[in-house]
């Protein structure tokens, strides 16, 4: 028959570490550590170690993007050197944009569903047409177009004006188309438009508007050379976009 010790399911370890005491002796007991007190070295060791790595690593990435911060803070001004504002040096808009036509003739271009711009007096793709900047270019009023040099045969409506292949305005006209044309121009930049019609994209007509313009002082008139002008000097800052920085000024 079973002892009363056999039959119970687990000995307490009050009983257990008396036990072990009387067979080997008290010294032989505390020689021997339990488990888990053979085990505190090395789970010491391990938090050690898992500190001094998070204390090294948070203090790698705190410098990080403390220079990161500093080189993309725009009032950062040293941290930038002087450079035409190109992020992607040899590439322009045109580089990442797709190209789409009105054709090389009226017919073709009313076929590809262009419409006719008297701003830029050009046929354009739908999406490029900025009605807005039409309507603030024919404010001036000087925008009609006639048939004849002599300016004496009005073309009935911009549709018409369109239709054919040259028409006549007049000196003040062009003044105002190469002005709202820029107008226009910045407008589109700086709401950062996905459709750019290729007027404005042009280099050439840009240049060819600026000579133009400085060119009219010339024409008769005032001498503005001899017209004095005040002017206040001010102080401008430079809002800098970097493509590391990904930052919405």
């Amino acid at each position: 028959m079973a002892s009363a010790e056999e039959n119970r399911s687990f000995l307490d370890n009050h009983d257990w570490n008396n036990q072990e005491a009387a067979i080997h002796g008290p010294e032989k007991f505390y020689e021997n550590p339990s488990f888990w007190t053979r085990r505190l070295p090395n789970v010491n060791a391990q938090l050690s170690c898992g500190l001094i790595v998070f204390t090294l690593t948070s203090l790698f990435w705190g410098i990080f993007l403390f220079q990161l911060q500093r080189q993309c803070s725009p009032n950062s001004v040293t941290a930038y050197p002087h450079r035409p504002g190109i992020i992607e040096p040899g590439a322009n808009f045109k580089t990442h944009a797709r190209f789409i036509s009105c054709g090389r003739s009226t017919a073709e271009s009313k076929s590809l569903g262009c419409k006719y711009d008297i701003l830029s007096n050009h046929w354009v793709p739908a999406p490029c047409m900025d009605d807005d900047s039409v309507e603030m270019y024919q404010t001036d009023g000087s925008w009609f177009g006639f048939a004849d040099r002599n300016r004496t045969q009005l073309i009935e409506s911009t549709e018409a004006m369109g239709s054919i292949e040259i028409y006549y305005t007049n000196m003040r006209d062009h003044i105002v188309h190469c002005a709202a044309l820029w107008k226009k121009q910045f407008k589109a930049f700086f709401e950062e438009r996905i459709y750019y019609d290729s007027l404005i994209l042009d280099p050439k007509h840009t240049y060819h508007c600026a000579d133009f313009l400085v060119d009219m002082t010339d024409k008769g008139g005032p001498d503005f050379r001899k017209i004095p002008i005040k002017v206040v000097v001010g102080h401008a800052g430079c809002w800098i976009r970097d493509a590391s920085c990904h930052h919405s000024h």
